[in-house]
């Protein structure tokens, strides 16, 4: 994406677009780092066409991460966190998920960086003895561009590894597990100037392309371009659905044990209270399925026209947090299963199954608002929508009559302009936030409406 200031307002422009491609390493689903890194050199090239670069900043999403030795080489490709196998590293008995909530603020998550290592330390021993440096994605990424190895502080927020009131590396909980406190590398905040692009990147410009650390983790960088109004809840529906609200100080205790929510970085001193849904990955999956026995993949438009025309009894819907779920290898068997076992009718055609989905997805986010609202006793009288999901009328029907609020449109790319303000900031052409916000467009008209 190319950020632009266009009559006073931040304008964005979609350069180039491609997949997050996956491999394989030792029978699990690892990120295709070749491939990622040809997409950022076109983009850049692309981008370039239009004039100058004067900045460039990753958002990634959060979790997973690299290890790499000293001759900044990886030692194993970064493994993709639906493989499971952080549900084996939790498995070890080292830490609970509840006392590592208790120490770092994190949402309770065996997909969390920490449980991902302590898999790699009892599958791939010889792995991490080789790692001198861990690089959440964005900071891999980042370091290609710049050479620049830091941890950026949103994205470390999400590894389980974090002091959230210092805002720093919990060494001694990564002593304790055993792990390697060197690899740790020194945590910067969004908004720092990293470096400048490798000579190699710069396809010959004269003047110097600054790489920002920006709002690193996605989600931060989505809130951050958000205007969020008083009393409004965040909702963002992506791949997964991350339903919140901004905080001043972190929020951690009894209540974000209980009842599923956590505490991440934000930009310029925020944080986020909390909690992850699994989301439209769930139509993918179908989407995927629906290839796989029928040879033909209906568009995402497609499959919501088919939810809103489906004719289902009323109780039939799915829970989205159920294990079938996670990483089903067929989505539609997968919601088969799910039925069967609680006494549901049988879905027949994709409108069926995604009308399923989009029920169990507005009643899972319903019932985190009215969590948001009794037991942390945050108002909630809007919905501000972002992300790919906020562009489909049937699921943001579903999400405002389950949940009983309006839905207020927000950008439907709110990660690539939170991004580029923490890139204005990081340039000085901003000084806060809150000027950084006054520079986003008008709210599109979209779906959430």
């Amino acid at each position: 994406m190319l950020a632009e200031r266009v009559d006073g307002r931040l304008a964005l422009r979609e350069v180039h677009r491609f997949d997050t491609a996956t491999d394989s390493y030792d029978g699990q689903t690892c990120w295709d780092m070749a491939a990622l890194y040809a997409g950022l050199a076109d983009g850049l090239a692309r981008a370039r066409e239009s004039g100058p670069v004067h900045a460039v900043g990753i958002d990634s999403w959060g979790v997973d991460f690299g290890l790499i030795d000293a001759g900044g080489a990886l030692v194993m490709p970064p493994l993709h966190y639906r493989n499971g196998h952080g549900t084996q590293g939790l498995s070890q008995g080292l830490l609970s998920l509840e006392a590592m909530h208790r120490r770092t603020g994190a949402q309770r998550l065996d997909i969390n960086t920490v449980c991902q290592l302590l898999a790699i330390a009892e599958r791939w021993p010889a792995r991490l003895a080789e790692a001198d440096t861990l690089l959440m994605m964005a900071d891999l990424l980042t370091a290609y561009l710049s050479g620049s190895h830091h941890a950026e502080y949103t994205l470390a927020s999400t590894s389980g590894l974090i002091d959230p009131v210092r805002g720093d590396w919990d060494r001694d909980l990564v002593a304790e597990l055993g792990l390697p406190t060197a690899m740790l590398p020194p945590m910067i905040p969004s908004g720092t100037i990293c470096g400048t692009l490798r000579e190699t990147l710069n396809g010959g410009q004269t003047s110097p392309t600054a790489v920002v650390a920006v709002g690193s983790h996605d989600t931060a960088s989505a809130v951050a371009g958000l205007d969020l109004g008083a009393e409004e809840a965040f909702l963002i529906l992506g791949s997964w659905s991350l339903l919140g609200v901004e905080s001043d100080t972190p929020v951690y205790d009894a209540r974000t044990l209980a009842h599923g929510f956590g505490n991440e970085g934000g930009v310029c001193g925020t944080h986020r209270l909390i909690t992850n849904i699994n989301g439209l990955y769930l139509i993918q999956m179908l989407r995927e399925a629906w290839q796989t026995r029928h040879g033909v993949a209906p568009d995402y438009a497609e499959i919501s026209a088919a939810a809103s025309d489906a004719q289902l009894e009323a109780s039939l819907r799915i829970d989205p947090d159920d294990d079938r779920f996670f990483a089903p290898d067929d989505m539609i068997a997968a919601i088969d299963d799910f039925c069967a076992a609680h006494g549901l009718g049988r879905p027949v055609g994709i409108g069926d199954y995604a009308l399923a989905i989009y029920r169990g997805l507005a009643d899972q986010i319903a019932a985190r608002i009215r969590v948001l609202e009794t037991v942390f006793e945050r108002p909630v009288n809007a919905l501000c929508v972002s992300g790919g999901g906020s562009q489909d009328a049937v699921l943001c029907a579903h999400i405002r009559a389950a949940a009983g609020k309006p839905l207020r449109p927000g950008a439907i790319e709110a990660s690539a302009y939170g991004n580029a303000l923490m890139q204005l900031k990081a340039l000085g052409c901003i000084e806060t936030l809150a000027e950084g916000r006054a520079l986003l467009p008008e709210r599109e008209p979209q779906a959430a409406g």
